[in-house]
């Protein structure tokens, strides 16, 4: 939690305050309690109810009177008194909640208890006929111990039937219900999940799962050792497991040496006859590996494997290899070649422009309209194309933001109780108490509502819901300077440039500080732990804890020392910095090493083998130029106000004027437009 304002430590200063607090209710109404007053009081009551003080906590309530928070208070006070609750007590609060977030916090609160306390009669009373989330083991076990094994058996049926591994505490639940079937029904069980499992590319599981499976030897070889591929392929019996075995090892063999792997795919291919869907699925895991390992006989793989331009992910690598080639007449071709919905994107377009002019050397009429046209809009193409044309960018920055209706929007309960959680640093709670408010609100007061966050200091709110209300040109609410002062003494510090920096942080988490990813990314600049206290032993400081990365000025700081770091590895270039703080150092230096040539930026851009960081750094190259303008003082930027980042009305993003070097080339020696 955040601390904000007072910090009450003594328990007299807090006896002294309940006192005055509760003098005022008696004299005024609750509405002229003075607000810092209520929000000290809360901050202590809950840290009261806690640390066992029920009492003190429950006499807060009523000096609280209408503090938007008071429900948060009675959660801490139920979860103090969870296990001297009866069930009648629990029912009454959990009703006086319900439907409301406090009420779901409560309700897994009471569901745990009744779990620890293995009152089974009472856990399934309780959650009815469907298992609650997370709980499905717990559930079965409620099920099986009150009898009702028919139930149970249905319950973890559905439980089995996945191709993930499952917690550990679900062991017993499947121990039991495997040990009612018979041999015949537990190998079928057995071979059923390990083709879910091969679905979802878990071969660990698949394997563990056929060890004590009767002819299933050979399978659990080829897992264990997918090489064994090569040898006993021809020998494996024809059927649906072995045909997803296959596929799923090819798969794997294509990462290790996808020449040797391709000659296998079409001599199994003879033999199992896979389908469109499959020999489709194959030849993308293929292609990909191929263009990512930089291979000579990519284009040649691409033009045998794609006679008839029937796949447009295929047909785009084909522009981005002679893109690499400067085969302008190529590029043109294979665009030609692409689905009308996809030749007309933005990225496309401007390629066709680009190769035309190289063709003839000039500046065609054709070539002029298609990239006049994307420079009349906003983002990294049309950037670029703003770039060749000599133009102005026009950001088209548009607000449209009805101010009247904030103090409509303010005054919602669900906003109230939002504003109040975040101040107190309790941001988690309030990004799930917003999101539920704003659900309930219009387009128009979805806009005030990102407004008001704007205003509160909550830029990740403001950013959000003036997306989810598709108020796509209001830059300020898009593109918020948030935590500017502690971004611009660590970009300072850091050495690098300010707008950069917002633009990794813009992309990263939108300016989330509780942010956290699905691998373990966290806070505002999505700093992973590992990352993290490589950057503190180097910045001299101790490791920094999880909640550290939660804590804006700590993780702003250690993002933006990474970055300069970085871009310090990579020769001062900001685009490979970019790149690798995305995918990882090594794997942009690996890109580099397979290099044989001195690429422009935006071709090396187009070709980098990993699609999500070709989209990030699109996404920041172009979010560098919003913030650009906007720290140079445009406080709505757009080519009408004639705010521009540089004198001549250009920013140069990257094109054509930079280029990124090979492993070989001197970096100092090779061009480049101004660092963004």
């Amino acid at each position: 939690m955040i601390n904000r304002g007072l910090c009450w430590n003594s328990g007299r200063v807090r006896e002294i305050l309940l006192i005055a607090v509760m003098s005022l209710y008696a004299v005024q109404s609750s509405a002229n309690v003075p607000l810092d007053d209520q929000r000290a009081l809360f901050r202590e009551a809950v840290t009261d109810a806690r640390e066992g003080r029920v009492n003190e906590a429950t006499a807060a309530i009523t000096a609280l009177g209408d503090y938007p928070l008071v429900p948060y208070l009675q959660l801490e006070l139920f979860k103090a008194k969870l296990f001297a609750l009866s069930h009648d007590e629990a029912k009454a609060q959990l009703n006086e909640h319900a439907n409301s977030i406090v009420g779901s916090y409560m309700e897994r609160a009471w569901v745990t208890r009744l779990v620890r306390n293995r009152n089974w009669e009472a856990f399934l009373q309780f959650t009815g006929s469907t298992p609650p989330g997370g709980l499905q083991c717990e559930y079965i076990t409620a099920l099986r111990a009150t009898g009702r094994d028919a139930d149970a058996d249905r319950f973890t049926r559905k439980l089995w039937n996945t191709g993930y591994s499952l917690p550990e505490r679900c062991d017993t639940v499947l121990a039991n219900w495997l040990y009612r079937l018979s041999t015949e029904q537990k190998e079928t069980v057995h071979w059923t999940r390990a083709r879910l499992a091969l679905q979802q590319g878990q071969s660990g599981l698949a394997e563990y799962l056929l060890r004590d499976i009767q002819k299933a030897e050979l399978a659990r070889d080829i897992l264990t050792k997918p090489d064994l591929l090569y040898q006993k392929g021809h020998v494996l019996e024809v059927n649906d497991f072995n045909r997803l075995l296959v596929i799923h090892t090819l798969q794997r063999l294509a990462a290790k040496d996808f020449q040797a792997s391709n000659t296998l795919w079409h001599q199994l291919n003879l033999r199992f006859q896979f389908t469109a869907k499959e020999n489709y699925a194959l030849r993308d895991r293929f292609a990909r590996e191929i263009i990512a390992g930089g291979a000579d006989f990519a284009r040649n793989w691409l033009d045998a494997n794609d006679r008839q331009f029937e796949d447009h992910y295929l047909t785009e690598w084909r522009v981005r290899l002679a893109l690499k080639d400067r085969d302008w007449e190529a590029v043109q071709r294979y665009i030609a070649a692409l689905p009308e919905n996809v030749r007309h994107k933005a990225d496309w377009k401007y390629w066709w422009a680009r190769a035309d002019i190289e063709q003839h050397q000039r500046m065609t009429p054709q070539a002029k309209a298609v990239l006049n046209a994307l420079a009349s809009e906003r983002g990294y193409y049309s950037f670029l194309s703003a770039d060749l044309l000599r133009k102005k960018y026009q950001l088209g920055g548009e607000r449209t933001v009805n101010t009247k209706l904030i103090p409509e929007v303010e005054n919602l309960p669900g906003m109230l109780r939002a504003r109040e959680l975040h101040w107190h640093g309790f941001v988690a709670n309030a990004d799930t108490e917003w999101r539920r408010a704003v659900r309930s609100l219009s387009q128009e007061q979805q806009v005030a509502a990102a407004q008001m966050a704007l205003d509160w200091g909550w830029s990740n709110a403001a950013v959000l819901t003036a997306l989810r209300a598709k108020e796509w040109d209001d830059l300020e609410l898009r593109f918020p300077l948030a935590f500017q002062e502690t971004f611009e003494q660590s970009a300072s510090n850091a050495g690098i440039e300010l707008n950069w920096a917002y633009a990794i942080a813009r992309q990263e988490s939108a300016f989330a500080e509780h942010a956290q990813s699905r691998v373990g990314a966290r806070g505002v600049m999505q700093l992973m732990p590992s990352t993290a206290r490589g950057v503190a032993r180097d910045m001299g400081r101790a490791y920094p804890t999880l909640g550290d990365l939660h804590t804006p000025a700590i993780n702003i700081e250690m993002g933006t020392y990474y970055l300069g770091q970085l871009r310090k590895e990579f020769g001062g270039n900001h685009i490979l910095a970019t790149a690798a703080y995305n995918a990882g150092p090594q794997r942009i230096k690996r890109v580099l090493e397979r290099q044989t040539e001195v690429i422009p930026a935006d071709i090396w851009i187009e070709n980098l083998p990993y699609g999500e960081t070709r989209e990030y750094i699109k996404n920041v190259l172009a979010f560098s130029v919003v913030y650009g303008l906007k720290l140079k003082g445009c406080k709505s930027p757009s080519v009408q106000t004639g705010c521009n980042a540089y004198g001549d009305g250009r920013y140069a993003v990257i094109a054509p004027n930079l280029y990124v070097a090979d492993k070989d080339a001197n970096t100092d020696g090779a061009r480049r437009a101004e660092d963004l």
